[in-house]
């Protein structure tokens, strides 16, 4: 049975949640390009199942992949998150979706409008409470711009973008790239980086090739293996420096950043890190207005997996308001109680922190 916490039900801000139609019905739900590329899915029981159960508080927590309740339409999402107690909620694409309208290859733009064009719907129909996440195409910044500025025109109310490529080719602190954050910064459209994205940043997929680390398949959920477990943080880690050190978050106070699905436990020994080189560069210590610690705190959000000891990385390394909770619904790795796991461990730090991680912290990147 899954875990309530009085104190927060019905309040709890979720940070990572998916949209997951059957790929059957992508066609009907996004658009012919869509289905198009969804047809190398057909069949396989967890990105096709289209018979969801009835609701209840078993179904929407152990129930995974496109047949669970709420997984496809946002009356259903809204009925899943009252059962849940959650009160908003981002939500993110499949990754297998994103590739496609991610890549430069003949019919991502229309991949990509296409499912931009859900998000605006499902934000229309979410009642202020379903935050999907728009893609962009960083391929050139133009484009970027452009399809930033038609989904918030539609009310969309977050952006995810790849951790693993340079936007246009440039460094994220580059002043080519400056409109895009000042865009989303005015706005007050969170930019965020969700794992799927970290593509490009190896330059070759080599080092998970032996037998103790390569990935599984998609039977079950995202192909996740040793080497990525162990890695999925360091693309993310590559653009967070370029825009601290680089000024970003100064240029553009009001940007807000989430990290998604990729860990937390690597951001309070980065901060460290990062805080630790800035004494090795007099250059930087007179540009830079504030410390990153002071800049995670104020401007960047990560989200921890449901298994991390949480409490322990805020006693050792303080900044207690940038860890948020999130239930990766409906995929197996947010796991059946969530909120039971992850208030077992944060609620050792007493009730004003189990108030921060569920819902305070949360409401940078979910304001109402």
């Amino acid at each position: 049975m899954a875990t309530q916490i009085s104190a927060v039900h019905g309040r709890i801000l979720d940070l990572d949640a998916h949209l997951q139609a059957p790929v059957s019905r992508w066609g009907e739900i996004f658009g012919e390009a869509t289905a198009r590329f969804g047809k190398n899915f057909s069949g396989n029981p967890f990105f096709d199942d289209a018979i969801e159960p009835e609701l209840s508080v078993d179904t929407a927590w152990t129930k995974k992949g496109s047949a669970a309740p709420g997984a496809t339409t946002p009356e259903g999402r809204l009925a899943t998150m009252d059962l849940m107690g959650i009160e908003r909620q981002l939500i993110f694409p499949q990754v297998v979706l994103a590739m496609p309208a991610w890549s430069d290859r003949p019919g991502a733009e229309a991949v990509l409008r296409e499912y931009n064009n859900t998000v605006v719907k499902w934000t229309k129909a979410g009642k202020g409470r379903l935050r999907p996440a728009a893609l962009l195409n960083v391929t050139t910044i133009k484009g970027a711009l452009a399809e930033a500025e038609r989904v918030i025109d539609g009310g969309v109310r977050a952006v995810l973008l790849q951790d693993g490529v340079a936007p246009g080719g440039y460094s994220p602190a580059a002043p080519e790239v400056d409109p895009l954050w000042a865009l989303l910064a005015k706005a007050n459209v969170p930019l965020t980086f969700h794992i799927g994205g970290q593509g490009g940043f190896f330059g070759s997929t080599a080092w998970q090739e032996a037998d103790l680390l390569r990935p599984g398949t998609f039977s079950t959920g995202e192909p996740v293996g040793p080497q990525m477990l162990g890695t999925m943080h360091m693309a993310v880690q590559n653009y967070l420096t370029a825009m601290i050190y680089g000024g970003v978050f100064d240029r553009h106070p009001a940007l807000k950043v989430g990290v998604i699905e990729l860990g937390a436990m690597w951001a309070g020994p980065f901060v460290d890190f990062l805080e630790d080189r800035l004494q090795q560069s007099r250059r930087l210590r007179e540009a830079l207005k504030r410390k990153p610690s002071e800049i995670f705190v104020s401007q960047i959000r990560v989200t921890p997996f449901f298994w991390e000891k949480t409490a322990r990385q805020i006693e050792r390394y303080g900044m207690p308001e940038i860890y948020a909770f999130s239930t990766d619904f409906p995929h197996p790795e947010g796991g059946t109680d969530p909120i039971g796991r992850m208030g077992a461990d944060i609620s050792k730090l007493g009730p004003d922190a189990v108030e921060a991680f569920f819902v305070g912290n949360a409401s940078l990147l979910l304001p109402t």
